[in-house]
């Protein structure tokens, strides 16, 4: 074998640390409102970038990001929210509940604040986060990652009045797997990089 260059300064791979589904305590390290164009249009998320603040867990998406040694690597504690777009539809309706969820359990977490249309305002802010297992299949690799699913008011979480989220399963579709749509509204990594 012949000898590599610069081999003395070549970080080892470590042992990824896999988050298990449940509820955490968490911070908002920023948030932030993208846009995006798909195949039935453009349409905007709220993203919204968190860490875990107590517990075994701590910092855990700081020190997943810190040990990545990848170029591209990306903050992985990513939630995302479709913003509604305000058109009276059935479908908007669904979108807007969701986000009220997201902004009832923020101003639940955090006494005195109230929700301004502000999203720059999220920073800093605590909240609970409810995380699951998505199932996935990329490349014949299959197995299963943590995705935020939920934000809960952050006191169900110290209390542990939660239950955890059921796993996030591909679907069968002609023989083949496919991912399933979110009805959480969360979504897989996109190619923003955190954190910000």
């Amino acid at each position: 074998m012949k000898k590599l260059s610069n081999w003395n300064d070549v970080k080892a791979a470590g042992e990824r640390v896999k988050l298990p589904a449940g509820g955490y305590e968490a911070k908002i390290i920023n948030a932030k409102v993208v846009s995006y164009d798909g195949s039935n249009g453009s349409y905007e998320r709220l993203e919204i970038a968190v860490d875990i603040t107590a517990g075994e867990y701590k910092d855990y998406y700081k020190q997943d990001f810190d040990s990545n040694t990848r170029d591209d690597k990306k903050w992985r504690g990513v939630a995302r929210f479709y913003v509604p777009t305000d058109d009276g539809s059935e479908k908007d309706e669904y979108t807007k509940s969701v986000l009220k969820s997201v902004t009832d359990a923020l101003e639940d977490s955090n006494k005195g604040y109230h929700w301004d249309w502000d999203e720059t305002s999220l920073k800093g802010l605590k909240v609970g986060i409810l995380v699951r297992d998505k199932e996935y299949e990329v490349d014949g690799k299959h197995g299963f990652s943590p995705e935020i699913f939920r934000f809960t008011d952050i006191n169900r979480i110290k209390e542990g009045k939660f239950t955890v989220p059921k796993q996030k399963l591909l679907k069968e579709s002609s023989g083949t797997s496919a991912a399933a749509s979110s009805g959480s509204d969360s979504a897989a990594s996109s190619d923003d990089d955190y954190p910000f």
